[in-house]
């Protein structure tokens, strides 16, 4: 009897908010997690990390990348439990369900909110980011008049169906991993010390390197953008994890080398005031041609970094909408194009808004942006690293595809480092956007109460396999 009560609830859903489309393979996924870490690691936020950091760079782009794949595999083996549209959303509220369902309702929120916040926010600081390289190219365009245009450009594209937007991240993402690792072997060949040619490596010392590395995070962790997919993806089990960690390694080494190589012709100084630092890197090193081609580049992978922000926050809106947390309306999917056009609409609305901040002035506007996302990202990555143990110590029995490694008495040890570092992290981030993050979370709080825990529709484990394998024959 509860198995048909399961299918009639899970049936109702889907019949109530239409079905998803599985478009998307191995490469779809592992495309979609590096154009997302591309763009808004490298040249969206190298200028300000380099202002912080200064030669060493490269040093911080190797903390903040340990760090994320020692998180990135907590990510990894939830979802080869629950491979369930929203990601981090569904992974929380299954994990600290035996503690209490209240308890997981709560912190699903609390990441959904949080990951809205940080990915809505990031494709309004991306969007910018790619009209200073448009600005590079085409100097009589501001940025001010292309970032809106781009915003809404995208937006459509994702509107035309989870294909085609796969197909075309798929192309964009190839040619920067090419370029991104022609830019190193040009800069590093020109110039090998890197940065060791400076007096002083650490102008601002640990501190600076630390502060840096908090704001890498911005793009290290827009990976989650491929697990928020599971139910648009063909082999969740093995491909959400498989694509999300070959795809943030791919990155790690991207940004290292690219870190290393871009302070070998130019200075830490110059990059911290160029709104287009690679390009200005690239000019210095191969004058001419070289900065043109590098801003080609930098255009497509910043596009891809919005199509990434914008994939994965409307699908944690979808995915909390389906269960009633935020109004249904979000949950409704297009019957010709298979997606989540109405969460996809608004998560579009206010990457707008975002990226009209630029009023404010393009460098004010990418740090705030930038601080806001940051918070949002490594609070997330503690909880999802805390929700992992947690499964471990309360849910023994499951046997997921992915496992994360070294673990005694089946904790596993690194999760804990990586939970410890990501809160640690958080105490380098500028005081606003750390106001911004903490009201954030007060506000979400305050709508479970008031909103969300007496219209909340829980779809238990046996319920979202149904859902899952319904979407999935679709």
């Amino acid at each position: 009897m509860k198995i048909d009560r399961n299918r009639n609830k899970s049936a109702s859903v889907v019949n109530e908010a239409g079905k998803l489309r599985r478009g998307l393979g191995f490469v779809d996924l592992w495309s979609i997690g590096v154009g997302a870490l591309i763009g808004g690691g490298i040249f969206t936020v190298i200028g300000p990390a380099v202002a912080q950091a200064g030669p060493a760079l490269f040093i911080a782009f190797l903390i903040a990348g340990v760090v994320a794949i020692l998180s990135s595999m907590s990510y990894a083996e939830l979802a080869s439990n629950w491979p369930y549209q929203g990601a981090s959303y569904a992974y929380s509220k299954y994990a600290f369900a035996p503690i209490s369902q209240g308890l997981g309702k709560l912190i699903a929120l609390w990441c959904a909110g949080l990951y809205f916040l940080s990915f809505a926010f990031a494709a309004g600081a991306v969007n910018l980011g790619f009209a200073g390289y448009f600005n590079f190219i085409f100097p009589n365009l501001p940025p001010v008049i292309v970032a809106p245009v781009v915003s809404i450009l995208i937006t459509g594209l994702l509107l035309a169906g989870i294909k085609t937007t796969g197909k075309i991240n798929t192309v964009f993402s190839i040619i920067q991993v090419i370029a991104l690792f022609a830019i190193a072997v040009i800069a590093i060949s020109a110039n090998p010390a890197g940065p060791f040619q400076y007096s002083d490596i650490f102008p601002n010392g640990w501190t600076g390197v630390f502060a840096a590395t908090a704001l890498i995070a911005f793009g290290q962790m827009q990976v989650e953008a491929v697990l928020t997919l599971g139910e648009e993806s063909k082999n969740p089990k093995r491909n959400l994890p498989l694509a999300q960690i070959s795809a943030l390694v791919t990155v790690v080494v991207l940004y290292v080398v690219t870190g290393y190589g871009v302070v070998s012709g130019t200075s830490p100084a110059a990059l911290a005031e160029s709104s287009a630092p690679l390009s200005l890197a690239m000019d210095t090193i191969l004058p001419g041609a070289g900065a043109i081609l590098i801003a080609i580049a930098a255009l497509t992978a910043t596009g891809t970094s919005t199509i990434g922000c914008l994939l994965g926050s409307s699908r944690m809106l979808y995915a909390a909408a389906r269960e009633k947390a935020v109004p249904p309306y979000f949950a409704r999917v297009s019957s010709k194009t298979g997606v989540p056009a109405n969460a996809i609409i608004l998560t579009g609305i206010i990457a707008l808004c975002a990226t009209l901040t630029s009023t404010m002035g393009y460098a004010a506007a990418i740090g705030l942006l930038v601080g806001a996302a940051v918070f949002a990202n490594w609070l997330m990555m503690a909880i999802i690293n805390v929700a992992l143990i947690i499964v471990r110590v309360t849910r023994p029995e499951l046997k997921p595809a992915f496992r994360y490694p070294l673990n005694i008495k089946n904790i596993p040890v690194l999760a804990i480092g990586a939970a410890i570092a990501c809160l640690w992290i958080l105490t380098y981030i500028e005081p606003l956007p750390l106001m911004i993050g903490l009201s954030w979370i007060a506000l979400i709080t305050l709508w479970y109460f008031i909103y969300s825990r007496s219209r909340w529709e829980f779809l238990d484990e046996e319920e979202m396999k149904i859902i899952a394998n319904e979407e999935k024959t679709s």
